[in-house]
């Protein structure tokens, strides 16, 4: 039987009638040839009205015996929900991921479906009382990949679907009657680390290969002719035995053997589709989804997951998390340098060796504090390098912290320096940050008193400040190390550089031995992803600080690349200009609008409120714009920070706001 006389000769028996105009719709054939093999059908005598009992007898040839669903895996990408509960026992759109694909094959008139199980199994035994399945155990499933779930359920493979726990179909793709072996494949354009068809005999696949673009790649069920599950049979009792081939996907058995394996190749949409391998892509999906893990995990914290003794006075602590994306656009809400480092960090990974790789760093002098010496005017005895400055505020916790001590910091403030402090079981007390009608600033006389008061073992001032953009000038932080001998002066300076320098980093740090500074090549030099920080300290107390550095350098190629984007000093100036004049354009637009204030910022981000509005609504309104911001908490009032990024992604992000303001927005 031909493809086509199949498809219409299934199609007369679901509909019970040989209307030509619905089974082109239904087939997508044309009317010509439905009318044409409605005509052969006739003759041959498999329909007349309807299908004829010699053409139930053909059409039984094709039907299909079982559905075969691999539920066996860990699901380690999904962590820690997946501790909890398998992927394919996830609830989606109210939905039981597994419970709506078993309803989906039952509707479709397959009767026998194989659940294969191994990781949490338990939590499917429910499935045999309520949908009568048939539950299969891998033993191996924890040491084997998914080929082992197929020889755990080798007796039952027959004319199979071979279906994934994980798979969301939109539609019932499902049928009793199926032509000849197939695999199931969705469309890429971009890059996609996937298996991906490259070469085809008419509707069948002859080559695989994994990874590529602008191209099908094969993605949910799979179905197994009675001839295909023989041949496959064949080979894997044969060779299952072989530590190789316990080890691969039921994808790389089948590329093994894909000569005498025929795929016909089936294709389908991003709307019919959907697979998860994160619980990111499931929320992607699913928004909804959130509530129902954090349920999850919620409920699994009430049973007890108690800490184990040893490490109980840690139980109530959380990790500092920052904000987390996919997305490679719009991203204000990090204070990323949308500009871009120097090229020539570019050339200096062109240049990199394998010698570069291979070997620790352990010449004498380290060639990036040299390099930050030269252009500083400092000291190299002044000067430290960690990875990141995060990590240099970090390591001075750890070094100068004891339980109850106590810590003061600006309010509002990076949550980072709180949280490191519960860490050390430390008291935390905070000084304000007020405001103007345009400007935010440090309130120096509350430093003062509550830094009398309280004797901080360590005075966190942040300048330019984060959240709120304001700086402080070097006289100022000068009085407060003089006037507090006993306290580490912890100066944050990771948005050193978007605006002109007013504090003598030499000075300060030759004359007092109780300042630190902190800096990074993360914002102003565009070199976040490299992580790399710097600082600088008398040399009579840098070995102190020191102690908690990593035993080995930095990487070379991330040190390399700081070198070279401090000596593009040309670069920077013009990028920072650049980012400036986007900014001004930003703030006065924004400004001239009655209900919106963007107050001064000394940095590449802004502070932003507007009366009478939830900013809350306007951060998911811009997010589902693609545009992702902060919001900080003011003595009661949501604050927005947005980063200043290219022109046009500033244009983007004030025309939401304004239609946000006129309540215009879509």
């Amino acid at each position: 039987m031909e493809l086509v006389e199949f498809n219409i000769l299934c199609e007369v028996y679901k509909e019970g009638g040989t209307d030509p105009l619905k089974i082109a719709v239904k087939t997508g054939c044309n009317l010509n040839q439905v009318s044409g093999t409605i005509v052969r059908l006739q003759e041959k005598g498999w329909i007349d009205s309807g299908i004829t009992e010699q053409g139930y007898k053909e059409l039984q040839q094709y039907k299909v015996d079982n559905a075969i669903i691999m539920a066996a895996g860990f699901g380690l990408r999904s962590l820690p929900l997946s501790r909890i509960v398998p992927k394919g026992l996830y609830e989606i759109k109210g939905e039981i991921l597994i419970e709506r694909q078993i309803r989906q094959l039952k509707e479709a008139g397959i009767g026998q479906i194989i659940v294969v199980v191994g990781y949490l199994k338990e939590k499917f035994d429910y499935l045999k009382e309520k949908y009568h399945v048939i539950i299969v155990e891998n033993e191996d499933y924890y040491r084997y990949n998914n080929i082992s779930s197929l020889y755990a359920a080798r007796e039952y493979l027959k004319r199979s679907y071979i279906c994934c726990s994980d798979n969301y179909f939109s539609e019932n793709v499902f049928s009793n009657y199926v032509y000849d072996s197939y695999y199931a494949c969705k469309y890429t354009e971009g890059y996609a680390d996937e298996y991906c068809v490259t070469k085809m005999d008419g509707t069948y696949i002859t080559e695989i290969v994994k990874g590529g673009s602008n191209a099908w790649y094969t993605i949910g069920e799979a179905f197994f002719s009675a001839q295909f599950s023989e041949t496959f049979l064949g080979y894997l009792m044969k060779e299952y035995n072989e530590p190789s081939t316990k080890k691969m996907l039921m994808d790389d058995f089948h590329i093994k053997h894909i000569d005498e394996l025929r795929f016909r190749l089936v294709k389908y949409t991003d709307d019919i589709l959907q697979e998860f391998d994160t619980v990111e892509d499931v929320i992607a999906f699913d928004p909804e989804f959130i509530k129902y893990r954090d349920r999850l995990l919620s409920e699994e914290t009430m049973k007890g997951n108690k800490v184990p003794e040893l490490f109980e006075k840690y139980g109530d602590i959380e990790r500092y998390n920052s904000a987390v994306t996919n997305q490679h656009t719009g991203r204000l809400h990090l204070n990323e340098n949308a500009f871009g480092p120097s090229p020539k960090c570019l050339d200096v990974l062109h240049a990199i060796k394998l010698q570069d790789l291979c070997e620790y760093d352990m010449a004498t002098k380290d060639f990036l504090i040299e390099e930050i010496s030269r252009q500083f005017s400092i000291p190299e005895d002044d000067i430290y390098i960690h990875n990141g400055s995060a990590e240099v505020i970090k390591s001075v916790f750890s070094i100068m912290l004891e339980r109850g001590d106590s810590i003061l910091m600006p309010d509002p403030g990076w949550s980072y320096y709180s949280s490191l402090a519960r860490e050390k079981f430390s008291e935390v007390h905070y000084y304000q940050v007020l405001k103007d009608d345009y400007t935010y600033y440090m309130d120096v006389e509350d430093i003062l008193l509550k830094a009398a008061k309280y004797q901080p073992r360590i005075i966190v001032i942040t300048t330019p400040h984060n959240p709120t953009g304001c700086k402080m000038d070097g006289h100022t932080i000068e009085l407060i190390v003089k006037k507090n001998p006993e306290s580490l002066v912890l100066l944050d300076q990771a948005y050193w550089g978007f605006s002109e320098e007013d504090v003598d980093v030499r000075r300060l740090v030759e004359t007092y031995t109780n300042i630190l500074i902190s800096r990074t090549f993360s914002k102003y030099y565009g070199l976040a992803n490299m992580r790399v920080g710097y600082g600088f300290c008398n040399a009579k107390v840098r070995h102190i600080f020191g102690l908690d550095l990593p035993l080995f350098r930095e990487n070379t190629i991330s040190r390399k690349m700081a070198a070279a984007a401090i000596r593009d000093n040309a670069y920077y100036e013009k990028t920072n200009r650049e980012m400036c004049s986007i900014k001004t354009w930003f703030m006065d637009t924004l400004n001239r609008i009655p209900e919106i204030r963007v107050f001064q910022s000394e940095s590449n981000f802004v502070a932003v409120t507007i009366e009478n509005r939830d900013l809350r609504v306007l951060k998911n309104l811009l997010e589902k714009n693609g545009i992702l911001i902060r919001l900080f908490e003011d003595r009661g009032e949501i604050i927005a920070r947005i980063a200043i990024s290219l022109k046009s992604e500033m244009e983007k992000t004030v025309q939401i706001i304004e239609a946000f303001v006129k309540g215009t927005e879509e």
